[in-house]
């Protein structure tokens, strides 16, 4: 195989996990966007104190979406995966918190379209390169395709 064959295949191989990463993070975001917007104006809780419980639910969404979907991590080890993944998602989720407080300071009128920006940031500069680190698809010969199969 040409170097070129492989680098093409290899950016083929990172855009598709993209693609599937950001449809993971689109519902993980449509649950946390809901919860916030439920709380927030279904149970009238201020949006600072709705912003935690709703970013939990979308850590959640995020970790089997990305392992089983976007990833194809099939590795059987799901504790030491979700403790990596939660030392991202903590540092994600601080990071988030941070980013909305100070947006709805600046902008209190628009939580959810604020949350909209808040979380893209993280998810871009934050997360997803550091995720690539904890799951790995069979394809790219990572810890899941090493990882020994369960019968």
């Amino acid at each position: 195989m040409s170097d070129f064959s492989a680098w093409a295949g290899s950016l083929g191989r990172r855009v598709a996990l993209l693609a599937r990463s950001a449809g993971v993070g689109a519902v993980a975001t449509a649950a946390d966007l809901g919860t916030l917007a439920l709380l927030v104006h279904g149970l009238h809780w201020d949006a600072r104190q709705a912003s935690a419980p709703a970013l939990a639910l979308g850590v959640l969404v995020q970790f089997v979406g990305n392992k089983l979907f976007a990833f194809r991590d099939r590795d059987p080890r799901w504790a030491r995966q979700a403790l990596r993944f939660l030392a991202v998602e903590a540092l994600g989720f601080v990071a988030n918190l941070v980013l909305f407080d100070l947006a709805v300071r600046a902008v209190p009128t628009a939580p959810v379209a604020l949350r909209l920006v808040t979380t893209n940031l993280v998810y871009f500069c934050v997360c997803l390169p550091l995720w690539t680190r904890i799951f790995r698809s069979p394809a790219e010969g990572g810890e899941a395709a090493a990882a020994p199969q369960e019968a």
